[in-house]
């Protein structure tokens, strides 16, 4: 451990939640961000299934957008570390305003398929991934993670969830929006196209604040060395991907085509599924709060593995749940246990690489996780396409306990190096 940069001799850039700290700067674009993706994540599946594409094709879609999102991470990672974490999330925010244009104003099926293959945005809400930005993750988790002390890192993670929830359940709402207005005429929130506009809006905001963005010194790598990571770096990097690679299917089966499951079982629309999301995101922000005090008490690594067996047993509940109101209080519960771990598992992982191996580290253990991930959604939407909406459920419990008890297997001996928040 110690591996933390300690930012307070770095221009004064503590962990302090005021507007004008660096930490503060890429929590509030994450939140930005989170408000537009929830809704994006509900009404672009709908969308492009009003445009002809089948719960099949959206599944193919998700793993095409996976793969890319793979193979894009792990340069990423790299040059992260290598010559800053500031442009990929230019690059990003660029992507994203792109997006928001294309949807707003084009009508062409194979643009739209595109765009969004290769940008990530619009997969679907299951995963609560709302303002998650894909392939560039690595580097914007790596900047937080410099910019935050040892002794806060677990603190800074979650008030990063917390905000990207709030902000999140906000934008999940506006989702439902164009259904209650309709007609009115009122601009962004009355039709998808102005929610698409609204998309491209927050993301020249967003940019205006990471240019504004400082990067903390990060330690010179070792000349001659061409490797991104020490050998003790890649097989614990090697661990946390395999454990993750087995929760990441079983949470494919349902996460990218929940809202489509929702709305063959149901037959409901985005009117009724914003406001499912909404107060999905509240209890996760409530829960998260509590996030480091509940790591302090039971550690790091049990509360991942009980967050990922309690998620296993809600999919199950959730397929055998006989009305939408029942499953929605399922899936609103596993959404908040789920992401109480979030903060938790990210800050624990970044904590055992040094700052100079971060965005490498974040980079190579997200490929194998985003690879496994593709080979459910096409499986998913293959079955609901047959009439089969509760197998896809229970294979994917069956792979997070399986993930749940790996996790346990490879770190149960590291949580006396986990730096928990006091």
């Amino acid at each position: 451990m110690g591996h933390g940069l300690d930012p307070i001799g770095y221009q004064g850039a503590s962990v302090n939640y005021s507007w004008f700290r660096p930490t503060s700067r890429v929590i509030s674009v994450r939140g930005l961000r989170s408000f537009t993706q929830a809704y994006l994540n509900i009404i672009t599946p709908l969308y492009l299934l009003s445009r002809g594409v089948s719960s099949a094709g959206l599944g193919l879609l998700y793993t095409l957008s996976f793969l890319i999102g793979a193979f894009m991470a792990i340069p990423i990672g790299v040059f992260a570390d290598r010559i800053g974490r500031k442009p990929f999330l230019i690059a990003f925010t660029v992507l994203m305003f792109i997006w928001g244009i294309v949807y707003s104003r084009s009508t062409d099926l194979a643009l739209l398929i595109s765009i969004s293959a290769i940008s990530g945005i619009g997969r679907g809400g299951g995963d609560m991934s709302a303002g998650a930005p894909g392939p560039f993750g690595p580097a914007e988790l790596a900047l937080l993670a410099d910019l935050s002390s040892d002794s806060k890192r677990t603190r800074t993670f979650s008030m990063n969830t917390i905000v990207s929830s709030l902000m999140a359940a906000i934008g999940a709402f506006a989702a439902a929006l164009p259904g209650v207005i309709g007609h009115s005429g009122i601009p962004f929130f009355s039709s998808n196209s102005g929610l698409f506009n609204l998309a491209a809006v927050f993301a020249v905001i967003s940019l205006i604040i990471i240019l504004s963005l400082p990067e903390p010194p990060r330690k010179p790598r070792i000349k001659g060395r061409r490797a991104p990571l020490t050998k003790q770096s890649t097989a614990l990097m090697a661990k946390q991907s395999l454990a993750g690679a087995f929760n990441s299917i079983g949470m494919g089966f349902i996460n990218s085509l929940f809202v489509i499951w929702l709305h063959l079982r149901f037959g409901v629309g985005q009117t009724s599924i914003g406001p499912v999301y909404t107060v999905s995101y509240l209890l996760s922000a409530a829960m998260v709060w509590g996030a480091s005090v509940f790591a302090k008490r039971f550690g790091s690594v049990r509360t991942v593995v009980i967050s990922r067996l309690m998620a296993a047993s809600l999919m199950v509940a959730i397929a055998l749940s006989p009305t939408f109101y029942i499953a929605i209080v399922f899936q609103i519960i596993r959404i908040g246990v789920t992401m109480m771990a979030t903060p938790i598992r990210q800050a624990f992982t970044l904590s055992m690489f040094p700052p100079e191996e971060r965005g490498s580290a974040a980079g190579l253990s997200g490929v194998i996780r985003r690879l496994a991930g593709t080979t459910s959604p096409p499986v998913a939407g293959l079955m609901f396409e047959a009439g089969d909406l509760q197998t896809p459920f229970m294979i994917g419990a069956v792979f997070q306990v399986l993930g749940g008890f790996i996790y346990h297997i490879f770190f149960k001996d590291m949580e006396r190096s986990a730096t928990v928040a006091e």
